[in-house]
Formats: C-alpha cells, sequence, structure tokens
C-alpha cells in the first residue's frame, strides 16, 4: 500500500531527524532537531541495551516479561546518556485507550520509573509543562505522537496512539490538553511521529478497516490495510494544527525490525519482500555489522527515492518489547 500523498502534503518528513553516534556515547536512535527551545525529543532504536533475546537489547519496557533488573538498567544508560536523572522518569501504565494525563505535581514525577505500576493509569497520553520532568513511554507497532510548544511556558504532551486509541481520539485529546490546560494555540505547536507499523504491512480485519474508514476517510485505508501516520496527521491538521508543524519520522517497524521493536503478533510469519518503485530489491542491513552514521546515511539516502522507508526483511520473530520516546522539558543547563 502507498501511502496517500495528499494527507501527507506539506508535512516534514526525514530531515528532521538527526542520527545519534553511539560513540558520544548515546544510544542508538534519532534526535528530533525542530524541538522549541528547551524541549528535547529522542526516539530510540532495540539497539544498545543489557536484555537478552527476545528482548534485545534496549529494552526500556517492564510489562513484556523481560528481567527486571536489565530494564532498570537500560534505562539507567538512557538517563546517562541524556543527562537525566533515572529517578525523575515519569512511564505511565499503557492500555491501548484515549485517555491524556497531566503531570502537574513534582510529586507525581517519576512515576512509574522504576517498575510497571504507575499514577498513570489507564494512561496512553501524558503531557506537562514542568522542568525537568522527563517522559517515557514505550511502543512496539503503535505511533509514538510528541507534541510540543515553546514560548515563556513550555509543555509537552506524549502520545502512545495505537489503532483503537487512535480511533478513540487520543490524538486529538492530546491537542485539547495543551490548547486547554497550557493556553497554548494550535498554530504554535509542534508535532513529532516517530516510527510505527506502515500502511505496506498493517493489515487488519474488513471490519475494523471500515471503522478505519468511517473516522479517518478513504485517505487512510486501502483494501485491508490502514495507515496510523495518516490518521494521525488527519486528526492533527483538523485541530488546527499547521501542516508545516508535523514532522513524520516515516520508518516501519514491521519491514525494520531488525532495527526497531515489532509486536509479537506478527512473529513467526512468512518473509515479505519489499521492492522499490523500479523493482530493485532492497538489501538487508544490520545495525551491529556497519557504521550507524552509515547506516543512517544509506536509509536515507535511499528513502529519497519513495515516501516510505522500507527494508528487505526476514521472518518476523521478535517478541515485543518496546521503542522509546522520551521528551524533556526544560532541563537546566540544556
Amino acid at each position: 500500500m502507498n501511502r496517500n500523498q495528499s494527507v501527507y502534503d506539506g508535512v516534514n518528513s526525514h530531515g528532521s531527524f538527526a542520527r545519534v553516534n553511539p560513540v558520544l556515547r548515546l544510544p542508538y536512535g534519532w534526535k528530533f532537531t525542530k524541538a522549541p527551545a528547551g524541549v528535547k525529543v529522542f526516539f530510540t532504536m532495540r539497539h544498545g541495551g543489557v536484555s537478552e533475546p527476545p528482548y534485545e537489547s534496549l529494552n526500556l519496557g517492564f510489562h513484556v516479561g523481560d528481567d527486571h533488573e536489565h530494564v532498570i538498567q537500560n534505562r539507567r544508560a538512557l538517563s546517562e546518556a541524556l543527562g537525566i536523572a533515572p529517578a525523575g522518569i515519569t512511564s505511565p501504565r499503557q492500555r491501548h485507550t484515549s485517555r491524556v494525563m497531566l503531570l502537574e505535581h513534582d510529586e507525581q514525577v517519576g512515576a512509574g520509573a522504576y517498575g510497571e505500576e504507575s499514577f498513570f493509569d489507564p494512561c496512553d497520553g501524558l503531557a506537562t509543562a514542568l522542568p525537568a520532568a522527563p517522559i517515557l513511554l514505550q511502543f512496539a507497532d503503535c505511533l509514538p505522537v510528541a507534541l510540543m510548544a515553546g514560548g515563556p511556558r513550555l509543555a509537552a504532551c506524549v502520545l502512545h496512539a495505537g489503532r483503537r486509541g487512535i480511533v478513540d481520539g487520543v490524538v486529538r485529546n492530546g491537542v485539547a490538553m495543551m490548547t486547554d490546560q497550557f493556553g497554548v494555540r494550535p498554530v504554535a505547536i509542534t508535532a513529532a511521529l516517530g516510527p510505527a507499523i506502515g500502511p505496506c504491512c498493517y493489515e487488519v480485519g474488513s471490519g475494523i478497516a471500515r471503522e478505519f474508514e468511517a473516522r479517518f476517510g478513504p485517505e487512510a485505508v486501502a483494501g485491508a490495510n490502514v495507515d496510523l501516520a495518516a490518521a494521525a496527521i488527519i486528526d492533527l491538521k483538523s485541530a488546527g494544527i499547521p501542516p508545516e508543524n508535523i514532522h513524520l519520522l516515516d520508518a516501519c517497524t514491521c519491514c525494520n525490525h531488525e532495527l526497531l521493536f515489532l509486536s509479537p503478533r506478527r512473529r513467526d510469519r512468512p518473509p515479505r519482500r519489499h521492492r522499490l518503485d523500479r523493482k530493485t530489491r532492497w538489501r538487508m542491513i544490520q545495525i551491529r555489522d556497519t557504521d550507524f552514521g552509515k547506516l543512517h546515511d544509506q536509509l536515507f539516502r535511499n528513502a529519497k527515492t519513495r515516501n516510505s522507508w522500507k527494508l528487505k526483511t526476514r521472518n518476523h520473530t521478535d517478541e515485543k518489547t518496546s521503542i522509546s520516546l522520551a521528551t524533556e522539558a526544560s532541563l537546566p543547563g540544556r
């Protein structure tokens, strides 16, 4: 399924995200470069941690069955790399809802830092204007959405946008939180959309596809496949966020499961083969076998020839772990 380009008109991709060099003691991933001053957004890959198969290796979620101490070590490594205190990370208990909550008191900071239980439960979106209050959510195939605003009062909101949550309005609720709680005008909001399963791979039942089409229109559906990013962009635009303020890191977690965490629902499936528009096959690239800078350059150079970043993949045998999105609001000296 090719993306419907009318949805993506004016939306930024690739150039808004900078590669991160592991030599600088940062984990593999992308830093969002268009964030307002004082707000930082980072998307991790699956490499750079201590977790063992099937959670290898930078799993940041306590809820998937990984060794608890490994998750602690992974979070500690991420915190040290980003210059934040592990105890200050706030993580909600995600349950595929449309509920967005407000992190507004200092005593709430650090909820979910050392275990699955959290004050914010159920919660699939967390917003804050507190300084030095990093938020971390976990993702496999679902879409990470970070909303942020600069100015006199910095504000950020991180959303876990899966199919159910998007249909039920988690993206709209996140924008409403920014406008109602923080007084931010939609035109002043910047949105960063991270890696998620793409429309190339996200096949659902006909009933679910019809529900998705009824909610978002035909632009987000083709046959039995749905486009999470398109649906989120439709809601962001309808809420008044200009397309030039929307930035998409167009990387499919299913196509790129060697680099990104994948839902267990897609394990043990036959290998998919993806081709360029000119029938040229993509070759498999493994991050362990190449310099990250070269990997990034090659992926993004290849991506210029098509709208969706895809790689040839092997069997999908990965358990669900997590890709993380961390926001950092007005950290002192950063």
